[in-house]
């Protein structure tokens, strides 16, 4: 490390590796001091899934926001003199870094305290790329100090989980006892109201494909199929039919949540949500296929634990309270519905409020299947391309 004065032992870990790879970053330009871009280029390298994440929120594309530092690195000047200068916008960096640590009740800067304050200097380079892509720096501000804080929040429950051994449970392993010692859980029962009032309708090619996934039913005994075969040829192209203004259905998708007093983890069979390939993903509805094994639990307590993964992950989104989500479980090609909403969920105990559906069968009630997702899948897509035209720069 160079000398940073009194800030010297300010830095955590991270925050000094970034600060390294910016003295490297410089070296090797042999430019002999440390300037924002340097901090720059190596928290995109140090931090490069915060630094896309960010990118990606404000409407840029990464690779340019690269591309244009790389410019600003070439045709930088160099600092002649023994010793690495520090210019006074780099020192006012890492000390407004250090007031948000303290802020925030911690002793030393972390690399995404940097990241967090990196466009705060109007005049600085980093403000001035963003400017050259059509991007206001508050804009930038903003959501790296939402991402950073999210990203700060997932290291603390990680430390918690290492120093206090946090309780983990798969979601596929819950018991009631544990939804009632750790969520407050607030049941309404079946709501023939919410499920059987829809109002969807169906184009004829939309029923010719029902009739033919029901068709590939008919006189088969579903009771002898494995699991894979119904899911296959019964529950995922029904999902598949419901996708719709950029809501994807997806398998196998793994979900992982951290409370702050317990962890949720497991595999949804599928899931219908937004951007699933990206790094903002966002569940609108996740579906549990019930195993046929001897200890399986009670499946509404597995797909509540899924639900409760889900709408953590998209609280960390965009912090909407209550946070509303659907799910789902089937058992061979029976369809059961839930929906919920997820309050207090910073918490020690969240509060979970769910109303079920009575059960369908496929064979005969596909369609009513078919139109309740449309309607998930239909509510959630007006509401992402309102997003979207509120906010043209996404």
């Amino acid at each position: 490390m160079i000398d940073l004065g009194s800030m010297t032992d300010k830095f955590s870990e991270a925050g000094q590796k970034v600060v390294r790879r910016a003295i490297e970053v410089s070296k090797s330009r042999d430019q002999n001091f440390l300037g924002l871009i340097h901090l720059f280029m190596a928290l995109i390298e140090d931090e490069n899934a915060l630094f896309v994440e960010t990118m990606q929120a404000i409407g840029i594309d990464p690779n340019s926001v690269t591309r244009l530092l790389e410019e600003e690195l070439a045709n930088s000047p160099i600092h002649v003199g023994r010793k690495m200068a520090i210019p006074e916008p780099s020192r006012d960096l890492l000390n407004r870094a250090l007031r948000r640590a303290r802020a925030q009740g911690r002793r030393q800067i972390e690399s995404y305290d940097i990241f967090a304050m990196l466009f705060t200097d109007m005049g600085g380079a980093p403000a001035e790329i963003l400017r050259r892509l059509g991007v206001d720096p508050p804009i930038a501000i903003a959501a790296s100090d939402t991402i950073s804080q999210r990203v700060q929040r997932k290291e603390e429950q990680n430390r918690i989980i290492k120093i206090w051994k946090l309780q983990s449970f798969n979601f596929s392993r819950l018991t009631a006892d544990f939804l009632n010692s750790m969520v407050t859980m607030r049941e309404k029962g079946v709501t023939p109201a919410l499920w059987d009032t829809t109002d969807v309708s169906l184009s004829e090619h939309e029923r010719q494909r029902v009739e033919a996934i029901t068709s590939s039913l008919t006189n088969k005994s579903i009771v002898l199929m494995n699991e894979a075969t119904i899911w296959s040829r019964a529950i995922y192209p029904l999902l598949v039919l419901a996708e719709q203004g950029g809501i994807e259905a997806w398998s196998q998708l793994p979900l992982k949540a951290l409370y702050p007093r317990f962890c949720l983890e497991g595999i949804a069979d599928g899931v219908l949500g937004y951007n699933i390939s990206g790094l903002t993903k966002s569940f609108w509805l996740v579906v549990v296929q019930v195993k046929r094994e001897p200890e399986a639990q009670d499946p509404l307590i597995q797909i509540c634990g899924a639900m409760l993964a889900a709408a953590m992950l998209n609280w960390e989104l965009e912090n909407r309270l209550p946070q509303e989500i659907f799910g789902c479980y089937t058992i061979a090609d029976n369809w059961t519905f839930a929906h919920g909403l997820v309050s207090d969920i910073e918490a020690d105990r969240p509060t979970m409020s769910v109303a079920s559906s009575r059960e369908y069968v496929e064979r005969t009630e596909a369609e009513t299947i078919l139109r309740i997702l449309k309607s998930i899948t239909g509510k959630y897509a007006q509401e992402t391309e309102r997003n979207s035209s509120s906010n043209p720069s996404r």
